[in-house]
């Protein structure tokens, strides 16, 4: 069911697959096109990992950002764009005490104190210089009561309040706050989103173990570079820059 501008499927294997078929098909789908699976099966995350969901309990939904004048370099500004957004409008069912407990974990979870609530997977398509347009993949652990035991550290919204969601009331709202931000994103005005992203960053402050290629140390977080590269420092002063799959946060 095609409503506006979002396309309603009853099961869907991965939404950000089928919107980026249906873009091979038709390459002038508007602006925050989305498409909203009920039931997702075989949702996909970042380092290939799969997103777990029950059937019309949670939110996963994928939508196009048209964005021409992105350089490839810059990519990672829709990353942080998508994920502050996501957070904010979270926030909005939670009370502040609740709400301050958010953070974004690098590259792409919303957490919750220590466990994860929601997911992002951006694809982005590239033509000469210039970013064409991403497709941002949402998986929002609205309702869910219980997860599989060999799923980490996963939390609902419900868990959370003891309440019950509409994917459909959570999913506009959300995507009304998408509209708001884009327009001055487009613009070029990616420091405001750059410095909340920072702000509400996981691990933020102090020093946190981190396993690499050379085994685990203890480190800080000094800044996401507009590539997505990470970069901490360590106990002694030292720097050191990963990309995603080369860094691992640890278990405190």
């Amino acid at each position: 069911m095609t409503t506006d501008r979002f396309l309603f499927l009853d099961e869907a294997a991965s939404t950000n697959s089928y919107l980026m078929e249906m873009l091979q098909q038709d390459r002038n789908l508007p602006q925050l096109f989305a498409v909203v699976a009920r039931n997702q099966t075989h949702g996909r995350g970042q380092r290939g990992n799969s997103w777990y969901t029950s059937a019309n309990k949670n939110l996963t939904f994928s939508f196009l950002i048209r964005n021409g004048y992105i350089a490839p370099q810059d990519q990672y500004a829709v990353s942080e764009l998508v994920a502050y957004g996501l957070l904010k409008t979270i926030a909005r069912y939670l009370d502040e005490d609740q709400a301050y407990k958010l953070k974004i974990k690098w590259p792409n979870d919303i957490y919750y104190e220590d466990k994860k609530i929601a997911g992002i997977l951006i694809e982005h398509s590239i033509t000469g210089e210039h970013i064409d347009y991403s497709v941002a993949g949402i998986g929002l652990n609205l309702n869910e009561e219980s997860f599989p035991a060999d799923i980490p550290n996963p939390i609902s919204l419900k868990q959370i309040t003891g309440e019950s969601y509409d994917p459909d009331e959570v999913l506009r709202r959300l995507m009304k706050r998408y509209g708001f931000m884009i327009e001055e994103f487009l613009l070029g005005n990616y420091a405001e989103v750059h410095r909340e992203y920072m702000r509400r960053l996981y691990r933020r402050r102090g020093l946190h173990p981190f396993t690499d290629a050379q085994g685990h140390f203890l480190a800080s977080i000094k800044d996401v570079l507009p590539t997505g590269q990470i970069v901490l420092q360590r106990e002694d002063g030292a720097e050191s820059t990963y990309a995603f799959k080369e860094i691992q946060f640890d278990a405190e």
